[in-house]
This record gives structure tokens, C-alpha cells and sequence, in this order.
């Protein structure tokens, strides 16, 4: 293996010369260059930032796939020497286009880690250019790192020089939140997997907004890319995602190409009206249980007897199973399930609900705050069989007390979820 030595700013800048209002660097008998691709801010509905993206050409001008470029580095010296290179080719290059615009840049994790051995480098280049570091994200592939040291040196590293530090790839691989919890990045760059998964089942695209909350919570804006169709950037804004990327909003370009600006007014109001869709969805297929359930509730203060109240809504397709519990959240006696429902036997140990306690449940506090007012909650995941449910409840005042009523209803994703 080559052995260290310093690969500073002026020698990789004498491989660099400039053509056709671009800079293009040599590596290999290839041309390299930049293209951009734009990154947005969906609620200031502009261009927030540009990522660097290499592009590399052929002697004859044939374009090379990157991932050619980087398969052909053969000791860890020439692999240094090519990220620096390309480095310095998308700062050149974005200085023009950059104003107030951040420049996203991949960092190669060996050069994190390694570049140290070949001499000072990347604060010398901002230098150079009188770039601040905060114009500059460093995104850092987490998942590259095996030693959780060398990463947060990494990451350090960069904060050091004023730069904000972005988890790329997150859901990717062996990504987990426990990294972002001690790291604390600035950005989170969630995977193209993921808009792609969330895509495809209603299950993962219900998930998002909440990884994205989550990721809120630990202090870091939210970047969604690879958005490449209407449905995906329309998840990316039910998702609240602070940043989009991808093909939907703006492929990328070479050198200072203009990129043309989305129209966000037509994605909110696509947004607005799927939303109301659903919604419209939702109320219809909840109404058809309304009144069924309202009678079952007045039969059971009236008779308290639970089975015979509820008989009718039980015959209903759709319904779960109907429960009782006090103010105290205890249920009284079993669950009455439907009765063409089987249970499902994996679920043997938890089947028996008599005498548990749901006083954590929403559904219980809401019912006991209105009298008399059926309370309809968001879905969520029934303890009962581990399938996704909508529960109905009503409190009514039964022998000088208050008990609530409650009725589970299937969730049907597919139906109600469809964009």
C-alpha cells in the first residue's frame, strides 16, 4: 500500500482547470465535474440548499457511472486524493449558486477518519474561498461506521469548523436511533427506502409523520430524499418533513444550469384535497356505526346487561368486540367479540380482559369529560389480536355511577388510506 503523505489544497487544485463556465478536475484519464441537486424547504417553499454530486466523463465525452469511478480507487492514498478532489470541485463549482444556500457534501467515512494521516485539508479549502462553514452540511453515512469513536470524531470535526452535520442515508443498512440520540445531528436525511416502502403499505406511510416527530423530539430537522413522484412528495408533507430532495422537485444539474422552481401551490392544494378525501372517507365509514352504537349504549345504562345491548352492533361486519369499564378504567367482565369473529389462538395469553385497567387510554378520559358523547379515536393497535382498530366509546351513568362503554372497529388501511 502506498504509504501516507500530504495531500494538500495546492495539489489537488493543480488537477483542476476550468471549462464551459465549470471547473473539471483529472482523475484516471477521466474528466470529473459537479451537478447540484436542489433541495427545498417545504414551508418556505424555495430552494434552501444544493447537494454536490459527482459527475465524470470519458476522454471521447462519454459520461462514467460515479460508482465506476470509486470501484477503480486502489489504495487508500488515491481514495483520499479523490474525495478531496471532488470536494473542491462542488465548492468551485457552487460558489456562484450558493448566496444563502447551504452546500450539502458527502463525506467518504474513510476520509473522516483517515484524512488526518495526509495533512490538514478541509478547513484550509473554506479558507481559501472565504466559504463560512455554516454554508457547508456534512453528511456523514452513519451506517458506514463500525466504531461509534471514529464517528463522533467525525462529526465533531466538522462542527468544529462551523459546519452543520447531517446522518445521511437514516433507515438504511444498520441505522438506528440510538446514534441519534448521542450524535445529535443538525439533519437527518432519510433514506430513499423509506418513501419508497411508505410508497407501496399503508402501514409504513402511517409511521412516518411519527419517525419524524421522533426525530424532532431529538433535535433535528428532517430531510426526505429520493422523492420521485407526486404520491411520494405528498407523504413527504403528511409526514411534516422539514426538507424534500429528489427527482419530483429537481433532478440534478451540471455547473450553474437554472433549476426551475416546483409549484408548491399546486402540491399544497393536491395535499388539501386528498386530505379531505380521506376524511370524507373516514366520516362515511365510521357514520354507519354511529347510531347503532349510541342505541347500545342507552340499552346498557338502561338494562345493564352489556351482552343484550350491544347484540346488534355485534352482528355488524367491521366490528371487533364490545368491553365495559368503571371510571377507574377496570373493566367489567370479558370482551364481548363478535360473534362470527374468531380469536385469533397466538394471542391466547392476553385473550382474557376481565379486571384489566385501561385508565392510560384516551378513549376513557375523553368518554368520562362528556357524558353522554360518543368519542372516536384515531387508529391504533389493539392489544387484543395486534390488529389495527378505531375505538368508539360513550360514558353513561349507570346505578348512581358513571361506565364506559366501548366498541372496536377493524381499521381498513388499504381503503382509507389510498391517495
Amino acid at each position: 500500500m502506498t504509504q501516507p503523505g500530504p495531500l494538500h489544497l495546492d495539489l489537488i487544485e493543480a488537477a483542476i482547470s476550468a471549462r464551459e463556465f465549470s471547473h473539471y478536475g483529472k482523475f484516471g484519464g477521466l474528466l470529473l465535474t459537479s451537478a447540484f441537486q436542489p433541495i427545498f424547504s417545504l414551508a418556505h417553499r424555495k430552494r434552501i440548499g444544493s447537494e454536490g454530486l459527482l459527475r465524470a466523463f470519458s476522454r471521447s465525452g462519454e459520461p462514467v457511472s460515479p460508482l465506476d469511478v470509486f470501484a477503480a480507487v486502489q489504495d487508500e492514498r488515491q481514495g483520499i486524493y479523490l474525495d478531496r478532489l471532488c470536494r473542491t470541485l462542488h465548492l468551485r463549482n457552487a460558489l456562484p449558486l450558493m448566496a444563502d444556500e447551504w452546500l450539502f457534501l458527502n463525506i467518504n467515512p474513510d476520509t473522516a477518519v483517515r484524512g488526518k494521516h495526509y495533512g490538514a485539508f478541509f478547513g484550509e479549502l473554506l479558507a481559501r474561498y472565504q466559504c463560512p462553514g455554516c454554508r457547508i452540511v456534512a453528511e456523514i453515512v452513519e451506517a458506514a461506521f463500525q466504531q461509534e469513536a471514529m464517528l463522533a470524531d467525525a462529526v465533531q470535526y466538522y462542527r468544529a469548523l462551523g459546519c452543520l452535520v447531517a446522518i445521511d442515508d437514516f433507515g438504511a443498512g444498520h441505522s438506528n436511533f440510538d446514534r441519534i440520540w448521542r450524535l445529535q445531528p443538525d439533519i437527518v436525511k432519510l433514506d430513499r427506502s423509506m418513501i419508497a416502502e411508505a410508497a407501496r403499505s399503508p402501514k409504513v406511510r402511517r409511521l412516518m409523520p411519527r419517525i419524524v416527530s421522533l426525530l424532532h423530539e431529538a433535535g433535528s430537522l428532517v430531510l426526505m430524499e429520493g422523492v420521485e413522484t407526486e404520491r411520494e412528495a405528498l407523504i413527504a408533507v403528511e409526514a411534516d418533513v422539514d426538507f424534500v430532495q429528489g427527482y419530483f422537485f429537481g433532478r440534478p444539474e451540471l455547473g450553474g444550469k437554472p433549476v426551475s422552481q416546483p409549484d408548491f401551490d399546486a402540491l399544497c392544494g393536491r395535499f388539501n384535497q386528498v386530505s379531505e378525501t380521506q376524511s370524507l372517507q373516514r366520516r362515511d365509514y365510521i357514520a354507519a356505526f354511529l347510531q347503532p352504537f349510541e342505541q347500545a349504549a342507552r340499552d346498557y345504562a338502561a338494562s345493564g346487561d352489556a351482552r343484550h345491548a350491544c347484540g346488534t352492533l355485534l352482528d355488524m361486519a367491521h366490528v371487533q368486540r364490545c368491553y365495559v369499564m368503571d371510571q377507574q378504567g377496570n373493566q367489567l367482565g370479558q370482551n364481548l367479540n363478535r360473534r362470527v369473529r374468531a380469536n385469533d389462538p397466538r394471542f391466547g395469553p392476553i385473550s382474557d380482559a376481565a379486571g384489566a385497567n385501561w385508565f392510560r387510554r384516551p378513549y376513557l378520559r375523553r368518554a368520562l369529560e362528556a357524558p353522554g358523547t360518543i368519542q372516536i379515536t384515531r387508529p391504533y393497535l389493539s392489544i387484543a389480536d395486534s390488529s389495527m382498530c378505531v375505538t368508539l366509546s360513550m360514558s353513561v351513568r349507570r346505578a348512581g355511577r358513571l361506565e364506559v362503554l366501548c366498541c372496536d372497529l377493524d381499521w381498513i388501511e388499504e381503503d382509507l388510506h389510498a391517495a
